[in-house]
């Protein structure tokens, strides 16, 4: 751009001599009143000449393209901006240009006054509704010139420098490379002046933008075109090409005024270009105070219609994020911000319709915040009913009370308060709140009787009746929905169950029977109508009809087999009546007696097989114990109990069930007892503790019981501590002595002699039978023997061996015992006496084959013997102990060549010398490594010695045979010594 005037835009196209491209109109011609009253070539610039109604904006693409823009100075605001590098249709556009040219032109003018620049580089104020700060590097590159009051002409000719210079604007676009063969027709056209083209005076319609103001574009593409504007009112001159014009002169230049004529260069004639496309809207760059670009500002009433689209077409998760950008809005209206936070809840609301417990938190903010925005809104009940509503959906019962109540309170006229109490008084009764729920569905009958929620509140009003028991109350109700709704129950069969379970509750079986029977016929093939057939049996068997009943439960065993209700059906058959909860054994005990074959037993095993939850499986699991009571096999019958106890603790059949294991114990004790298995009875014991808690403390005869019972089991010492019980005086007259026996028996097994002595102290005043008691006498005086207590089993001896109430072999020890004091106080008499006493018995028991028997007592004794009588010089009576001590001493035993070699000394004294010689001289030959062998020896050799004497002895020759009598007297006496010393 060489100049800008008020009214007139300069350019500049080529300075060389080089020929330029002929300027051709591509687009309709200006008309009267267009913003472009005139373009014209004058010495290689574009003059462009605007109306008093005109302004423009010139931007530079490209280096070869220039965009002018030119709308209505008095309308800028509402001026439309076309895309850049499109061509709008009314205008002009350039041929192009040559390159090279371009490339020349662009380095001779660089940094002269009148050098193109850059596109920033021309800056202007476009957007005059935008901030006065905008920043001056921000800006559009764009010269626009204010509209002033009188309309002055644009400057023109050698003005235009110095205007440009006045105005301060700077020049924009850049030279373009010319093609030679387009710069050469340019030049011609300048130097061979043509006939200007006839105006055409037809007119077509033009875009809207046009209509409001016209905004045209021209473009610069290496060569000069020029077009038309569109008139203010709204019509463009006709294209001469397209309207019959006269043909236009091949050369020449353009000069002159244009006034509502279309104006022509002379150009050879070229293809018109196609209308350009409908241009693009301009975009707009919003900013912050400090010029930062800012996203584009929202429009509340737009977003607004948006939402409301949205919900219509019930897209509410799509409306959410509309209506969250309203409500972030700052400044928005308050009654948009509530419309906007009421649909938020709304959408929240129909969002987790399907799950409301997963959308609580978000629909109690949501509504809460919508209500708290303004009070006085019309629309705050549907807010308090919201949040009651949302809070029955989630259970919280509670909260949902206080907000419907404060509903019925502050709005008592709202409708929705009777749906607010409808489901309220609904999720009551899922909770079993039946009280609470009668009083939220009489709300509603009260106060609103003309509500749509009325018959739901009646229905429930009439179910929470009937569960408290108040069954006339809840007929009246029933009655008047009847009265109300006549067809009710045929929208609903299930009210029908209702009105039934009432009239049976009242007695009415007969009416109570046909609405069964009818809501069956309406929905025959319902689920639970396997348990409807059977409560009707149940009834016919009830008022005592068998035939029908047994006909129904037939017919459920066959139509529903594999339910629970048939096998409940054909227990009713196999008992042949109602046995249901509470039952006793007593009267099971009858129902067992009629079974044949053991059906029953079958029945109830596989109907306990079925479920673990249904009643009649329950109650059957109880019956299994009650048929093996019954049959005699009490320990399978109080496991059974057991386990029906364990699995249903909170049973009310559970006391029967106590009492069977209890009756069950009772026999299997009886029995064991009789038997003598305390081990049995021990298990059972441990087993089931019902059994010890019912037991209580332990009487005598279950102690004794559970402690032979651990005897058995090998636990003596908790036996032994058990039993402790019966060693207390007064003597327990049926287990004191059994214990005392357990105890006195082990401890003589063990030879605790000390226990012993203390066991008999405990019972030594109590009334034992007199074995038992000479038992523990004889007892007591061996454990004071073995104690080395020599005063106290001495006093016991003496009175045990005068009785003769004892056994035989008490009465041998208690006299062996004597006889051993009576040796050791050296009293010959009592010994030899006691001795003798203690021979007979012990032979005596021998004889008798007593285990009691003991040869060794009597070997003692006669040992004893033995020496008594050599030391009383008694020898023959010696000889004959040694005899009988003979028959108790084989050859072979270590005792025998001792004995021997008494013998042979016995007949020495008695001077039997040939005798006493022979059985020393077998002890040296049959036992010489025995130590009697070496004194037989010794003995020997004295005899010896004897002999040589007797031959230097006066006579002795002739009496060598025969020892004087005094000599044998002495010889004795020594022989008799080593005997009384043994």
């Amino acid at each position: 751009m060489v100049s800008a005037g008020d009214r007139k835009l300069i350019f500049y196209i080529n300075s060389s001599d080089a020929p330029l491209s002929p300027l051709v109109r591509a687009g309709h011609a200006p008309a009267m009143g267009a913003l472009v009253k005139a373009v014209e070539l004058v010495s290689g610039q574009l003059h462009v000449e605007l109306s008093t109604q005109a302004s423009s904006i010139v931007r530079r693409p490209a280096p070869d393209r220039l965009d002018i823009e030119f709308f209505a100075a008095g309308l800028p605001r509402g001026a439309q901006a076309f895309p850049e590098k499109k061509p709008v249709g009314g205008f002009w556009s350039f041929w192009p240009l040559s390159e090279a040219h371009a490339a020349s032109r662009e380095s001779a003018v660089q940094g002269g006054p009148s050098s193109p620049t850059g596109r920033q580089a021309v800056v202007g104020k476009v957007n005059t509704g935008g901030p006065e700060d905008w920043p001056e590097s921000r800006a559009l590159s764009t010269v626009t010139q204010p509209v002033k009051p009188d309309g002055a002409a644009p400057l023109t000719g050698e003005r235009e420098q110095g205007a440009a210079r006045e105005t301060g604007d700077t020049p924009v676009g850049k030279d373009a490379a010319i093609d030679p063969a387009a710069g050469r027709q340019m030049e011609a056209g300048r130097t061979s002046p043509g006939a200007g083209s006839t105006p055409d005076t037809g007119h077509q319609s033009v875009s809207p933008a046009a209509a409001g103001g016209a905004v045209v574009s021209g473009s610069v593409r290496n060569a000069s075109s020029a077009g038309v504007a569109a008139t203010p009112g709204g019509t463009a001159a006709s294209d001469p090409a397209t309207s019959g014009q006269g043909k236009r002169s091949e050369a020449g230049t353009v000069s002159g005024k244009v006034n509502e004529q279309t104006v022509g260069i002379p150009a050879a004639r070229q293809p018109e270009e196609e209308v350009s496309k409908a241009p693009e809207e301009r975009p707009v760059i919003y900013v912050d105070e400090q010029g930062n670009p800012v996203p584009r500002p929202i429009n509340p009433e737009i977003v607004m219609e948006e939402a409301e689209r949205l919900i219509r077409e019930r897209k509410y998760i799509e409306a959410l994020p509309q209506l969250e950008k309203l409500r972030s809005l700052p400044g928005l209206h308050p009654e948009m911000l509530e419309k906007a936070l009421y649909y938020i809840s709304d959408c929240t609301w129909a969002r987790y319709a399907d799950n409301p417990l997963a959308g609580y938190e978000a629909i109690v903010s949501s509504t809460s915040e919508a209500m708290n925005a303004n009070l006085r809104s019309p629309r705050v009940p549907e807010a308090l009913l919201r949040l009651g509503l949302a809070n029955v959906n989630v259970g919280n019962l509670v909260d949902a009370g206080g907000y419907i109540v404060a509903l019925l309170r502050r709005y008592p006229d709202y409708p929705g308060v009777a749906q607010g109490f409808t489901a309220l008084g609904k999720a009551q009764l899922k909770r079993g709140l039946d009280e609470r729920a009668e009083q939220s569905f009489s709300m509603v009958l009260d106060k609103y009787p003309e509500s749509s929620y009325l018959q739901e509140a009646s229905v429930g009003l009439a179910e929470a009746f009937n569960r408290q028991k108040k069954f006339q109350n809840a007929q009246l109700i029933l009655d008047f929905i009847s009265k109300r709704w006549p067809r009710y129950y045929i929208d609903e069969p299930s009210f029908l169950l209702l009105q039934a379970g009432n009239d049976e509750a009242l007695g009415k079986t007969g009416p109570a029977l046909g609405l069964y029977w009818l809501y069956y016929n309406l929905v025959p093939g319902h689920e639970g109508n396997d348990e409807l057939l059977l409560r009707l049996g149940d009834m016919y068997a009830r008022q005592g009809g068998w035939i029908s009943a047994e006909f129904v439960y037939r017919y459920v065993e066959r139509v529903f087999a594999g339910t629970a209700s048939a096998s409940v059906a054909r227990l009713r058959l196999a008992e042949k009546g109602i046995y249901d909860s509470p039952i006793s054994y007593t009267e099971m005990s009858a129902v067992f007696a009629k079974d044949q074959g053991g059906a029953l037993w079958k029945v109830y095993t596989d109907l306990a097989a079925s479920s673990r939850t249904a009643p009649a499986a329950v109650l059957a699991r109880l019956k299994e114990a009650m048929w093996l009571y019954w049959d005699k096999k009490y320990t399978e019958a109080m496991g059974k109990a057991a386990d029906f106890i364990d699995a249903y603790p909170e049973n009310a059949n559970v006391p029967q069930a106590k009492d069977l294991i209890w009756a069950s114990f009772q026999q299997e004790l009886n029995n064991s007892l009789a038997e003598g298995n305390y081990g049995r009875i021990l298990i059972l014991w441990n087993g089931f503790p019902l059994v010890r808690e019912r037991y209580g403390a332990l009487d005598p005869r279950m102690r004794y019981a559970l402690a032979q019972g651990m005897l058995e089991r090998g636990d003596e010492a908790a036996a032994l501590g058990m039993m402790a019980e019966f060693l207390k005086s007064p003597m327990d007259p049926n287990y004191g002595e059994a214990a005392f026996t357990e105890f006195f028996n082990r401890y003589l097994k063990a030879g605790a002699w000390d226990k012993v002595l203390d066991l008999g102290k405990l019972v030594s005043t109590w009334p034992m039978n007199r074995q038992l008691r000479n038992q523990l006498d004889y007892a007591l005086a061996l454990s004071a023997q073995n104690l080395n207590l020599t005063g106290p089993a001495l006093a016991m001896w003496a009175q045990l061996a005068d009785r003769q109430d004892i056994p035989l072999y008490q009465r041998a020890y208690a006299t062996y015992f004597l006889a051993r004091d009576a040796e050791q106080r050296k009293d010959i008499k009592d010994s030899y006496e006691l001795n003798r006493k203690v021979i007979d018995l012990f032979t005596r028991l021998q004889e008798e084959r007593s285990d009691k028997a003991d040869p060794q007592r009597i070997k003692d004794a006669m040992a004893a013997l033995m020496d008594i009588s050599e030391v009383a010089n008694r020898v023959p009576e010696a000889l004959e102990w040694v005899g009988r001590y003979n028959a108790y001493a084989s050859p072979e035993s270590p005792e025998y060549p001792g004995l021997r070699f008494r013998e042979a000394r016995l007949y020495r004294k008695l001077g039997d010398a040939a005798r006493a010689q022979a059985l020393l001289e077998d002890v040296v030959r049959n036992y010489p490594n025995s130590p009697f062998a070496q004194a037989a020896a010794g003995e020997l050799r004295t005899f010896e010695v004897s002999r040589d004497l007797q031959n230097f002895l006066p006579g002795g020759s002739s009496e060598a045979g025969q020892p004087a009598p005094g000599q044998a007297r002495e010889e004795g006496k020594a022989a008799s010594a080593p005997a009384a010393a043994q």
